[in-house]
């Protein structure tokens, strides 16, 4: 069986075969087509993560509704063919405007103008033909011509698309479907790059105005990364997102679409590492990228999806005090927050809430029974332990985390003082200022580094023991051959000598003595800012008098 690795474009899918004549493997989502027509809304908003048949989708959409060529071979054998009623009079019956912004990556707002003009330039070479219509007036064609080049002023940006539609319109007489794709992908890149709310303004221009009132548009469908609040004011919108169920089953693979590729001796493994997302009313759906190229690289388990990206606005909007969070979900465990109608992208750092709905829309968590928030799969607690250590150990130095990690569980005191003194310097700016008055903050930001141990380790925090609770306690896998270790922060006027104190006198490590530790390191660190002051005591478990 042939598969298409990376082809989003429906018609290549459908047409292009090998060099035996083997079509590419298509799994049959053509019933969408029926659903958005049923759909009352005016805008179909659909936000799904990246690689689960967006594009694809949209692309199948263009060639089926599209009238300026003849495409209803493309569908022959699809259960959408069934529907002659459908086929009659709605293939091949309207003018379709397709734009994705997938691809505009700027990194700042000059340049990010620069390529949304091209992008929309380019959309409107796909409709040479209106400047040479006769049904336009010469004032119609003048409105248009300068879309056709790439250097017109940034002021046409708000009315580019709508006007497109209107002439589009009056030349087919026949009202315009408009699909957009991934128009947040730019506004990402702004975030990253600090020119978000310039670049934002633009696009609410000019999305809204080809959506809003416009008397010549039949239908919008737009399919996105994560929910944005900036169509909160379109009344004829409606967002479907992960949470409902109309639309549930067409993006990302089914356990029906699973099976009919794949051979059953396979499901297990594909199962734990690509399945567990929960779309709609407890559908479960398979990651369609990783699952294909599984299926093309000889049946190997990989963590394919992770890869597709490069994940900095998460890296960037991760901060220590979410370690918690982060360090229940890989204890595969699931965590309360609640479901935000819109995620606002200007304070991913400083709002937990919309930092953890951002994993959720974007892929990277799903939803329980109880509607809390877990990691899906193994390719996914990879990703949260790998961006964990990548986050900590700065500059991508690994082997800093492990000088670390290694002078933590050997009682090397000074070492740790120097380790954490310099990616305190190195990882924290003055933008950083308010939360590094916050514990919670250093008591997140020593439990994320304590996650590089995980195996060897089991790494508890804010657990009961003795006559009191410990910030965090790592409890050995082997307590005979490795310390356990107690840590107790503190800062403002406390001192790393008061932790101790409070250590020995609450008898936190009671527990880790019922463990079996032979060893165990009692770790009081104070935080000043950036400044950090280690004090260690080492307690020794007297050996067993038995023979």
């Amino acid at each position: 069986m042939r598969f298409s690795i990376g082809i989003d474009d429906f018609k290549t899918i459908r047409t292009t075969a090998s060099p035996n004549g083997q079509l590419s493997f298509y799994v049959d989502k053509s019933l969408l087509i029926e659903d958005i027509l049923n759909d009352g809304a005016g805008v179909v908003v659909i936000p799904r993560p990246r690689r689960f048949g967006k594009t694809l989708n949209l692309s199948m959409l263009k060639y089926f509704f599209d009238m300026t060529e003849d495409n209803a071979a493309l569908f022959d054998g699809l259960k959408i063919a069934d529907n002659k009623n459908i086929m009659e009079n709605w293939q091949g019956k309207y003018p379709v405007i397709f734009i994705s912004f997938k691809n505009l990556k700027s990194q700042n707002f000059e340049q990010f103008k620069t390529d949304l003009k091209f992008v929309i330039s380019g959309c409107y070479k796909q409709f040479e033909y209106l400047r040479s219509s006769e049904k336009l007036t010469v004032l119609d064609k003048a409105q248009i011509e300068h879309y056709f080049a790439e250097d017109f002023a940034d002021s046409g940006f708000t009315y580019s698309l709508k006007y497109l539609t209107e002439m589009l319109k009056k030349h087919h007489d026949q009202n315009v479907i408009v699909l957009i794709d991934e128009y947040d992908t730019p506004l990402q890149e702004a975030y990253m790059y600090n020119f978000f709310k310039d670049a934002i303004e633009p696009f609410r221009n000019m999305l809204g105005a080809v959506l809003k009132g416009n008397t010549d548009l039949y239908k919008g469908v737009i399919t996105r990364i994560a929910k944005e609040s900036m169509f909160s004011g379109l009344n004829n919108l409606k967002v479907y997102d992960m949470t409902t169920y109309r639309y549930a089953s067409y993006f990302g693979f089914t356990e029906e679409d699973v099976r009919l590729v794949c051979d059953p001796a396979h499901l297990a493994d594909l199962k734990s590492w690509y399945n567990g997302y929960t779309f709609g009313d407890n559908l479960t759906i398979y990651n369609p990228w990783s699952i294909l190229n599984f299926l093309s690289n000889d049946y190997k388990l990989e963590p394919y999806w992770i890869n597709t990206s490069s994940n900095d606005l998460i890296k960037e909007s991760l901060t220590a005090d979410k370690m918690e969070g982060v360090k229940t979900l890989i204890d595969g465990k699931s965590i309360v927050v609640g479901i935000e109608p819109f995620t606002v992208m200007d304070n991913l750092k400083g709002n937990k809430t919309a930092f953890w709905n951002l994993l959720f829309m974007a892929g990277f968590l799903t939803l329980d029974a109880d509607k809390k928030m877990r990691i899906p799969n193994k390719e996914i607690q990879y990703f949260f332990e790998k961006i964990v250590l990548e986050w900590f150990s700065g500059s991508g130095n690994t082997q800093f985390l492990s000088d670390f990690l290694t002078a933590l569980i050997t009682g090397f005191a000074e070492k740790v003082q120097i380790c954490l003194s310099s990616i305190m310097m190195e990882s924290f700016s003055f933008h950083d200022v308010d939360i590094l008055k916050k514990e919670s903050f250093y008591h997140g930001f020593l439990l994320g580094l304590s996650l590089g141990l995980k195996g060897r380790y089991t790494i508890k925090s804010n657990r009961e023991s003795g006559f009191g609770r410990y910030d965090i306690a790592l409890y050995p896998n082997n307590p005979t051959k490795d310390a356990g270790v107690i840590i107790e922060v503190k800062m403002n006027q406390e001192s790393a000598e008061g932790a101790i104190l409070q250590i020995q006198d609450k008898a936190y490590a009671t527990d880790l003595r019922l463990h079996g530790c032979q060893t165990i390191h009692l770790y009081g660190i104070h935080f000043d800012g950036k400044q950090v002051t280690t004090k260690l005591v080492t307690e020794l478990q007297p050996s067993c008098p038995c023979n």
